[in-house]
């Protein structure tokens, strides 16, 4: 059985505006591995990004707690090195392809004589070779998105948090970025976190798939995925076992109480 990464007891958030209280989670208690790909599925609004940014140590809980591997913490980032991969744009516009991805690894203080090396080899690695003195906005969109999956990668994460990332990309450029994660991941012992509202994509990249409800959400179900590793996506999608993995979280997801 793989290794508990992280544990999640009881966690709620409220935000307040105006003298009114918003509740956004309510009560998630949930447990990860070591090297698991984990989906968190839910309804527009229902308070995913809020679960991701305070695994992130962008917000705080407030109650609850959040332990790595054993003590309770408010903030992991002192007991791991996180990456995130958010759902807007994140590059830095004066950098070039190459300047992003060194820029990560000064901020995790990755030695200067390393720094060229890991850069080049995580630009070629999802498929950049020639694009390393391009700026973002010589890139296209699914190409700005590979970069920051190389800049996010580089810094070999203990744990890899996705918020929605590929929403906005074509389904070509979509399912193109999907397999160069699903194929990185494969050589990394990194956990990821992705946050989705999209069935097929949660299904396709997952090891387990937590379905929230609205919001305040809490948990509505843990589901194993049973398709085998390791995926071919593009046979994936044709398979008939994954289209009706697709119809039954569809219903669920949909049918909230």
């Amino acid at each position: 059985m793989a290794e508990q990464f992280l544990k999640i007891r009881n966690a709620n958030k409220s935000f307040t505006k105006e003298g009114n209280s918003l509740p956004v989670l309510n009560d998630i208690s949930l447990d990860m591995y070591t090297g698991e790909f984990l989906a968190i599925l839910g309804p527009s609004g229902c308070g995913k990004s809020t679960l991701l940014n305070i695994l992130a140590g962008q917000n705080s809980l407030d109650d609850g707690s959040i332990s790595y591997p054993d003590k309770p913490t408010k903030n992991l980032n002192d007991r791991n090195r996180i990456a995130v991969v958010w759902q807007e744009e994140s590059l830095i516009p004066w950098k070039t392809a190459y300047g992003n991805i060194e820029f990560s690894l000064i901020a995790t203080q990755i030695p200067d004589k390393c720094r060229e090396e890991v850069s080049i080899k995580w630009l070629h690695a999802v498929g950049l070779k020639g694009f390393e003195d391009y700026y973002p906005s010589q890139l296209s969109q699914g190409m700005r998105k590979r970069v920051a999956l190389a800049a996010a990668l580089s810094t070999h994460p203990h744990l890899l948090l996705m918020d929605e990332p590929f929403g906005a990309l074509d389904v070509y450029s979509k399912l193109q970025i999907e397999k160069e994660v699903v194929r990185l991941w494969e050589q990394l012992d990194t956990t990821i976190i992705l946050v989705t509202h999209d069935v097929q994509e949660a299904i396709a990249l997952s090891d387990r798939i937590v379905i929230l409800t609205q919001r305040p959400a809490k948990i509505k179900s843990i589901r194993e995925n049973p398709l085998p590793r390791p995926r071919n996506l593009d046979a994936l999608y044709g398979n008939i076992d994954f289209h009706n993995l697709v119809r039954e979280l569809w219903v669920e997801l949909t049918q909230q109480d």
